[in-house]
């Protein structure tokens, strides 16, 4: 029974098992930077892959109502459906905003001055329009009349040079800021 417990001690512990670290004088010291691999790669991962999955998650819930308003039964979704689904839609998107008359960037800015222009024009004639001790009445007439021309101007251009770009004057049409 002796002789099973000894043998029993030297499978288990054997004499030529390596001594625990920092024992051993000529053994290496692992390096700071490998144990801080280590340890943080696995975790980097995880965060990765939980910022995955929750954009996935947002993901899934903003299709799954898109598709039920296009009338689409949705029921259980893998990740890749998911992604699938979710560039097809916004293949989509795309098409229909192709098809729905696109406009050049410098037509879109042109609108919105146009807009903004008549906008600010509005609030002047209201403005001047409000009987206050601080508007001359001839004054606040005058500027009526140059907004209005303004905004006419504003108008005539957006027609004549409609799909022409509209940092260039229509031929022969020049605009100079002391005609008025």
């Amino acid at each position: 029974m002796v002789q099973m417990v000894n043998i029993f001690k030297k499978t288990i512990f054997p004499s030529t098992m390596a001594p625990p670290y920092g024992s051993d004088p000529n053994e290496e010291p692992i390096s700071r930077t490998y144990q801080y691999r280590k340890v943080m790669k696995p975790m980097l991962e995880r965060k990765r892959r939980a910022r995955i999955n929750r954009c996935l998650d947002e993901l899934k819930e903003l299709m799954v109502t898109a598709l039920q308003n296009e009338g689409e039964n949705v029921s259980k979704l893998e990740k890749a459906d998911i992604l699938e689904l979710t560039v097809r839609h916004l293949h989509t998107l795309k098409n229909h905003r192709q098809l729905a008359a696109p406009a050049p960037a410098e037509q879109g800015y042109a609108d919105r001055f146009r807009a903004g222009f008549a906008q600010c024009a509005q609030e002047v004639t209201h403005f001047v329009a409000t009987p206050t001790d601080g508007v001359d009445p001839t004054a606040g007439r005058k500027l009526l009349q140059h907004l209005g021309a303004c905004v006419r101007r504003l108008d005539y251009a957006s027609r004549c040079c409609e799909g022409k770009d509209a940092g260039t004057p229509a031929a022969g049409q020049v605009w100079r800021p002391w005609s008025g």
